[in-house]
């Protein structure tokens, strides 16, 4: 297997954990936005938090030059609820796209994995991609507890099978 399809596959949450999406499935917008004694953060906040960073992520690899946050707070400015059932299924659209954007790009065989994106903060795209994978990842280990605290888990498709 050769370093992109690796890349592509934590995209998708081959190997690593279940795929982010069906994670998502099935969740109300009352159990997305419900507090767990203990926990920081909704499930709705952290999906927002993810799509925060996706989106400067995305734009880096772009070469788009997003600035960069000035503090890790700006990252969690997300209501705890969504406002109704269109609200949610926004916000799961929102990191469905950014998830294609990430396929996209590590499927074009132009796209340099090895390009320094910032000179400044000195990383290359295989870099972000793998920071963003392991902050995605981390974060959905975070909505998976959460659901099952609620008793929302597993989603339709079911949860993890080891």
């Amino acid at each position: 297997m050769n370093e992109r399809q690796t890349l592509l596959e934590q995209t998708q949450g081959v190997n690593s954990h279940v795929d982010f999406l069906p994670a998502l499935e099935g969740l109300s917008p009352a159990a997305a936005g419900a507090r767990v004694p203990g926990a920081p953060h909704t499930i709705f906040q952290i999906l927002h938090h993810m799509i925060y960073w996706q989106d400067i992520t995305l734009a880096r690899l772009r070469r788009e030059g997003p600035p960069t946050p000035k503090s890790a707070d700006l990252g969690w400015q997300a209501p705890p609820a969504p406002e109704d059932e269109s609200d949610w299924e926004a916000a799961v659209a929102q990191l469905a796209e950014g998830l294609r954007a990430f396929e996209a790009l590590l499927a074009d065989p132009a796209f340099d994995l090895g390009a320094t994106l910032d000179p400044q903060r000195g990383t290359s795209a295989r870099e972000e991609l793998v920071m963003i994978q392991g902050h995605n990842s981390y974060h959905l280990g975070q909505i998976v507890g959460l659901r099952q605290e609620l008793g929302a888990w597993p989603p339709p498709r079911g949860g993890c099978t080891w």
